[in-house]
């Protein structure tokens, strides 16, 4: 998947791997995380496979940097990928709730606690896709090459992310509550 990401972005605009990083970070980082290592070896593989190619751009009092571009191979590739259906659901892997799954065994005060932690980091990615994300696809669309409908599609998964942060948000603070009831206790906010 990372392989077709990158070429999406490549065929926008050449980048460097710290580009990538950045563009990432600021757009599908939350259904697609990738680190910079991770980001260098497969820009290493598509140039590879043929599907980009890189230059040295010297700079003057900075280190020289390695520009990569799609190429045509790369194109049809990304192409082919794009226009495949997809007819599947991929699995998702969430840590926590294998983790949460076998907690019952724990005092409910540690449970709420670890669900407390869990529901910051939630609103935390909430609020960053709803308040900062807007205005970084903005930017990101008016300097790169691409259709009228990218920032319409970029917001769309923007959107998406900002509404499942906010499923989690909801599903815990139901899950505190129900379990502080089943404890005795009664609910606090």
């Amino acid at each position: 998947m990372l392989r077709f990401a990158l070429l999406g972005f490549l065929l926008r605009q050449p980048m460097t791997g710290y580009d990538l990083a950045t563009a990432i970070r600021t757009s599908i980082n939350f259904v697609w995380p990738a680190q910079l290592s991770q980001i260098y070896r497969t820009l290493s593989q598509l140039e590879d496979s043929g599907l980009a190619v890189s230059e040295v751009e010297p700079q003057q009092g900075k280190p020289d940097r390695r520009v990569y571009s799609a190429t045509d191979a790369g194109r049809r590739a990304f192409d082919a990928w794009l226009g495949e259906l997809v007819t599947e659901r991929d699995p998702i892997r969430v840590p926590f709730l294998v983790r949460f799954f076998f907690s019952g065994s724990r005092s409910t005060e540690d449970t709420v606690t670890q669900l407390r932690v869990m529901r910051d980091l939630h609103v935390k990615d909430r609020d960053r896709l709803a308040d900062e994300l807007p205005q970084e696809i903005t930017a990101a669309a008016a300097r790169t090459e691409g259709t009228e409908l990218d920032p319409l599609i970029w917001d769309s998964v923007r959107r998406a992310g900002e509404m499942m942060a906010q499923t989690w948000v909801d599903w815990i603070d139901e899950t505190i509550e129900r379990l502080q009831r089943a404890d005795g206790q009664p609910p606090q906010a």
